[in-house]
């Protein structure tokens, strides 16, 4: 009878994210340059969007519709490659993070060229997934399309979601592009397993924010029922620290399963040369 409760202590040690957490926590360097990279490639990203809409309202558009919506593609096609090139350059130093957790590195750029490369075939492989989606949502009943559309989006997200993170940690192991991407799509929808408590995480710590904002924001309406201004006040601040506190916590979450995809990656790199 004693045994169970030894046995989940085990299970809880043992689990991916404890020990990936503990892995982020026992150096506190590595893990503040990924979020300060984090941080940085967030400025870079607001730096970009203000330059392009300054750009987007001097610019000349040419006379002719041929002539002018080419040139709006050419310019969208550029914002998002600049957009992809920062998101690359900032994500291949936070892998070099990672990888420094389990093993000496040395900062090299040596592939980062091929690591934008890669990012260019994921971004255009979910992209045409998403004209998919968007020619189907356009042949059905708009009374079905909001249900039809979350019914495709979570999964599509968690797709784009798991696929990347597994593909970029396989690269930075040494994986070759191809492999990067034929090996995080198997793993994917072959090795569930390997990666569902990283997800589980997520979906979890999603459902008890959920339920905490829900049981405050009930509390609150009780407390605010004989005040309205009161209530209206107290709601403000509620929503205001309950965007910050779950953005908080989902980018704590993001962090943590980033060295969780990785060490998964290490085990299937490590697997393959057996």
């Amino acid at each position: 009878m004693k045994a169970k409760p030894v046995l989940k202590k085990i299970a809880i040690r043992e689990a991916l994210f404890v020990r990936s957490f503990k892995l982020a926590k026992s150096n506190p360097s590595k893990t503040g340059l990924m979020i300060l990279f984090d941080i940085l490639f967030i400025a870079s990203f607001f730096g970009l969007q203000a330059l392009s809409q300054y750009f987007a309202q001097s610019l000349v558009l040419p006379t002719t519709l041929y002539s002018a919506t080419f040139f709006l593609v050419s310019f969208s096609l550029a914002y998002y490659l600049l957009i992809l090139l920062a998101y690359s350059f900032f994500k291949y130093c936070v892998l070099d993070s990672i990888k420094s957790l389990f093993e000496k590195q040395e900062f090299s750029l040596r592939r980062f060229g091929q690591f934008y490369s890669l990012n260019i075939i994921i971004a255009g492989i979910f992209f045409a997934i998403l004209l998919v989606f968007n020619l189907i949502l356009a042949n059905i009943k708009s009374s079905y399309a909001p249900f039809v559309f979350i019914f495709m989006a979570i999964p599509y997200i968690l797709l784009l979601y798991i696929v990347s993170n597994i593909a970029h940690s396989l690269f930075y192991e040494g994986a070759s592009i191809k492999s990067s991407i034929k090996e995080s799509f198997k793993t994917t929808f072959t090795k569930m397993k390997a990666y569902r408590e990283t997800i589980l995480m997520m979906i979890l710590a999603s459902l008890a924010l959920w339920l905490l904002f829900f049981g405050s924001g009930y509390l609150i309406s009780l407390l605010g029922s004989k005040n309205y201004n009161l209530y209206l006040a107290a709601y403000a601040y509620f929503r205001q620290a309950s965007i910050v506190i779950f953005d908080i916590m989902l980018y704590f979450i993001i962090l943590i399963n980033r060295v969780s995809f990785y060490a998964i990656s290490r085990e299937l790199q490590s697997e393959r040369f057996k």
